[in-house]
């Protein structure tokens, strides 16, 4: 196999675009958010988990890497992969099928709503025995503003799937990949830094 981080990030990045377009394929119906959120927590975390440990293995074949050596590789494939998935998904999602994203972020507001009643709930059970009416009080206005800003963002129709929010999100990506790549170097590496 290629022991070329970009080209691994390619093929980490042309199977993350299959699972994409089959979840859109067959499961956009009323649950495609459900489905999208499983398989990007599960099956894309085991994805690129996978890819990542296999370039390394791959660089490392029969002879022995560094630790920097080890993380580069993982990094790089990993960032690589991520980055193109990103960027097609927004370019899809935003350009080719917006009806798509205006169904997953009406799905999005939906499910944060009912997570919120669920969760007012069982606090405001909770609460019921409370002898302190601030916390109360503290409860029911939490609730009502949580309520009315998803409502807002439902009427203003929020774009979740934009340029602004997509780059947040992989931040937060950046910082899976950089805790996975240490944790894979370390667990590769077979020679020291200075052998």
């Amino acid at each position: 196999m290629t022991k070329n981080p970009l080209a691994v990030g390619f093929g980490l990045y042309l199977a993350t675009m299959l699972v994409f377009f089959v979840v859109y394929y067959f499961f956009a119906d009323a649950g495609y958010f459900d489905t999208s959120m499983k398989v990007n927590a599960f099956g894309m975390t085991f994805l690129y988990v996978l890819g990542a440990f296999l370039s390394v293995l791959w660089l490392r074949g029969n002879g022995r890497i560094t630790y920097p050596q080890a993380f580069k590789q993982s990094f790089l494939t990993l960032i690589v992969g991520g980055f193109l998935s990103i960027m097609s998904i927004f370019a899809f999602l935003n350009f080719a099928d917006t009806e798509a994203r205006d169904m997953l972020n009406h799905q999005y507001i939906d499910t944060e709503l009912k997570n919120l009643d669920e969760s007012y709930a069982k606090l405001k059970v909770e609460s019921a025995n409370l002898k302190d009416q601030t916390k109360i009080q503290e409860l029911e206005t939490d609730y009502k503003n949580a309520k009315e800003a998803r409502l807002a963002a439902r009427k203003e129709n929020r774009n979740y799937f934009s340029f602004q929010f997509l780059s947040a999100v992989f931040g937060g990506f950046v910082l899976f990949y950089l805790l996975l790549s240490i944790i894979i170097a370390g667990f590769l590496k077979n020679k020291k830094r200075y052998e």
